[in-house]
C-alpha cells in the first residue's frame, strides 16, 4: 500500500538517497530550502513505512505551479508510486488555484517524458542547455482549466 504524506526532516536522508540514485543533480540544500519555504508541496510516498519516492511542487505565480522534482527509488518503480505522487501534487496545486503546471524533463529521458504525457502533460517548448551538463530540457505543461 502506498501512503502519500508531507515531507518531515527525518525523511531528508531517504530523499537525498533517492535523488542521487535517480538524478544526482541537485544540491541537498535545495530540499531543506523547499521544506522551509513550501512544505505543503513537498511530499513523500511510503511503502511499508519506507520512503520510496518524493515530489516537490510549488506555486510560481498566481496562475502557474511548478514541479521541481519527482523521483522514485529504482527498486520501487513501476508500482504506481510516481503516478500517486503526481496526482497528489496536481491536486494540491489545483486547490491553490493555478491554471497550469510546468516541469522540465531531459530530452534524453524518454521514459519520464512518456510518463508525463500519459498524465496529460504536453511538450510546450525546449530550453537549450538547461542542465548542468549542457543537455536540453523539454518544457512540459498540464492545463488544469
Amino acid at each position: 500500500m502506498i501512503t502519500i504524506r508531507k515531507f518531515q526532516p527525518d525523511d531528508f536522508a531517504s530523499v537525498i538517497e533517492i535523488e542521487q540514485k535517480v538524478f544526482n543533480e541537485h544540491d541537498p540544500f535545495y530540499y531543506m530550502k523547499f521544506y522551509e519555504t513550501c512544505s505543503e508541496g513537498f511530499l513523500v510516498a511510503e511503502v511499508n513505512s519506507i520512503v520510496a519516492g518524493f515530489v516537490v511542487g510549488y506555486r510560481v505565480s498566481e496562475d502557474i505551479g511548478r514541479i521541481f522534482s519527482l523521483g522514485v527509488d529504482p527498486g520501487y518503480q513501476n508500482m504506481g508510486i510516481g503516478s500517486a505522487l503526481l496526482k497528489e501534487i496536481n491536486l494540491r496545486l489545483n486547490l491553490s488555484r493555478v491554471s497550469e503546471i510546468v516541469l522540465e524533463v531531459r530530452q534524453s529521458n524518454v521514459r519520464a517524458k512518456r510518463f508525463y504525457e500519459r498524465q496529460g502533460f504536453y511538450v510546450s517548448g525546449i530550453t537549450e542547455r538547461y542542465y548542468y551538463d549542457g543537455e536540453n530540457a523539454y518544457i512540459m505543461k498540464l492545463k488544469l482549466y
